[in-house]
């Protein structure tokens, strides 16, 4: 039976009583809880040299919540991706400032996963540092997941039945932010039976499975870190866009219009060979659209207006979709500067190329 690790103290009882080699590397000199994080215990160990680690821990429980039961084998697909993803990556030209977070070890017994250390700084808080350049981080980051989605379409990664019931939670629970806001439920509900409903059966690429900027460590010389695999799973690589170009769109809409969402965007349908399909930018609009109209009525980035509109903008975009009002979504919020989008939706064929300006 794996130990319970839920305090600094029981970390340092685990790490004086383990016998596994090079974990850690040399003797640390501090341990440190990291919060911002819900399902699992993180720490940073700061060694005597000055370099830091992570450890990650999960228990059969959510940290944040522990009286909410959590299948530990997260931690499971989190090691596998992070062991099998990284060459196939490197195989297949990724960005070189990009990279799943180095995996030092992992003790699949006690669910602790050694990791490198990112930086303390993620690109939600990020971007509003004026130094960096948020539309070059943007491309390399489209670019890297375009990567992922085409350099996996045949690569098992498992079975993550927990990521995919964890990832529908948006569209199961759409309808409270439409009733707290009085639009029609019965389109929250007929999203969530037509496309919700797909993410338990989508299997097409390796997903990552919480893809937005918080989840992207930025480091002080520019590098980037992508953390936080526990959901990665096989499925559709829409979700990831659309999760991430709905955060990106609300960084620029709230904190400057920095251009994240765009060039995010146009770097990840160029990196795709200059064609895109139709039913990957439909289904990208589709989470689009329940991210924007949901998570903003749980996760506060402006005040009960600024939610409304948000809310409204995902209304019209799942509406746009499932009456193909094609013209209406592409002169939208979401594929804003996006050119030739409107050929593609009005062509029966599949592939068109797509130019962004």
């Amino acid at each position: 039976m794996a130990p319970q690790i839920t305090t600094a103290e029981d970390l340092e009882s685990y790490i004086t009583a383990l016998t596994a080699t090079g974990i850690p590397t040399e003797p640390y000199k501090s341990i440190d809880l990291l919060t911002g994080g819900t399902a699992n215990y993180v720490w940073r160990l700061t060694m005597h040299s000055g370099g830091t680690v992570i450890v990650k821990h999960a228990e059969p429980f959510v940290a944040s919540n522990p009286s909410m039961a959590f299948p530990v084998n997260r931690m499971d697909f989190e090691a596998r991706a992070l062991h099998s993803l990284p060459p196939l990556l490197l195989a297949a030209g990724a960005p070189a400032r990009v990279q799943p977070v180095p995996l030092i070890e992992y003790v699949a017994a006690d669910h602790m996963l050694w990791i490198a250390d990112g930086g303390p700084r993620h690109l939600k808080d990020a971007y509003s540092d004026p130094a960096l350049d948020v539309p070059a981080l943007g491309r390399d980051i489209g670019t890297w997941l375009a990567t992922l989605h085409l350099a996996t379409a045949s690569t098992d990664i498992g079975d993550n039945r927990t990521g995919k019931f964890i990832y529908r939670h948006a569209y199961r629970n759409l309808h409270t932010a439409f009733e707290k806001f009085g639009f029609d439920t019965a389109l929250a509900e007929k999203v969530d039976a037509e496309f919700g409903a797909l993410l338990a059966s989508d299997d097409e690429v390796v997903c990552h499975g919480d893809f937005w900027p918080g989840n992207v460590l930025v480091a002080d010389d520019g590098g980037l870190t992508i953390a936080d695999w526990e959901m990665v799973r096989r499925g559709c690589g829409a979700t990831d866009v659309g999760q991430f170009a709905a955060e990106a769109f609300l960084l620029d809409r709230f904190r400057g219009w920095r251009g994240l969402r765009g060039a995010f965007l146009g770097a990840f349908m160029r990196a795709r060979g200059g064609k895109v399909d139709k039913g990957l930018l439909r289904r990208v609009a589709v989470h689009w659209g329940v991210h924007i109209a949901y998570w903003p009525t749980r996760v506060e980035w402006g005040n009960k207006e600024e939610t409304r509109e948000l809310v409204a903008i995902g209304v019209k975009v799942l509406t746009q979709v499932l009456e193909e009002d094609w013209e209406g979504l592409v002169k939208g919020e979401l594929f804003d500067g996006l050119e030739g989008v409107s050929d593609l939706f009005r062509r029966s064929k599949v592939d068109v190329e797509v130019q962004v300006v």
